[in-house]
């Protein structure tokens, strides 16, 4: 019995993972998405990607919906290293998040540079501001400008902080930042002749 040749243009046909078309299934909790994906494609699935995706709407009616509702249900576990180590448990966590409001227009979160978000380096009230901008373009340019500086000034508490104390890790760093005020660095200032 002769075989029949496979053309090898089809080879590759599903070997790419379709991030729209997986953001249209999790819009509509398609729970069996994941398991009609070849094992080329399960390859390719970055659940972070697709959260960082899911998260985010344009419509304005449902942004808040999403971001909640992803955070509350899929964010919530998603980093656990249990789960990690199983793709599809994430598939359906994302799936359970999706408030079913219908197809959307999902909209990639932009990050602030890994050295700022390390602590490693500063930030400059224009490159905050350019972010927020980004995130929240029909927001008031007042209440980005309060933003970015609340958020500098919070950077700066840490960065200093970090320095000062190397061995901290970053969540007792985020602690100690809710907790110390203006007046405490400037005492720790004066008192270590800074």
């Amino acid at each position: 019995m002769a075989k029949a040749k496979v053309n090898k243009e089809e080879q590759f046909t599903d070997v790419k993972f379709d991030l729209f078309a997986a953001l249209k299934a999790l819009d509509k909790k398609d729970y069996d998405y994941y398991d009609k994906l070849t094992v080329e494609q399960k390859k390719k699935f970055a659940p972070y990607m697709m959260l960082m995706w899911m998260s985010t709407v344009s419509n304005q009616r449902h942004q808040k919906d999403y971001l909640l509702q992803t955070n509350k249900i899929a964010n919530r576990y998603f980093f656990n290293e249990n789960i990690q180590k199983h793709p599809k448990l994430q598939w359906l966590m994302l799936c359970a998040s999706s408030p079913l409001k219908g197809e959307q227009y999902h909209k990639w979160i932009p990050h602030i540079r890994e050295k700022i978000s390390k602590l490693q380096d500063t930030i400059t009230a224009d490159e905050l501001s350019e972010y927020y901008k980004k995130i929240y373009p029909s927001a008031d340019s007042e209440l980005i400008q309060e933003i970015v500086s609340e958020h500098c000034k919070s950077h700066n508490t840490k960065m200093y902080i970090g320095q000062n104390f190397p061995n901290m890790k970053f969540d007792e760093i985020e602690l100690l930042n809710k907790l110390v005020t203006d007046k405490d660095i400037e005492k720790h200032k004066q008192e270590n002749g800074e």
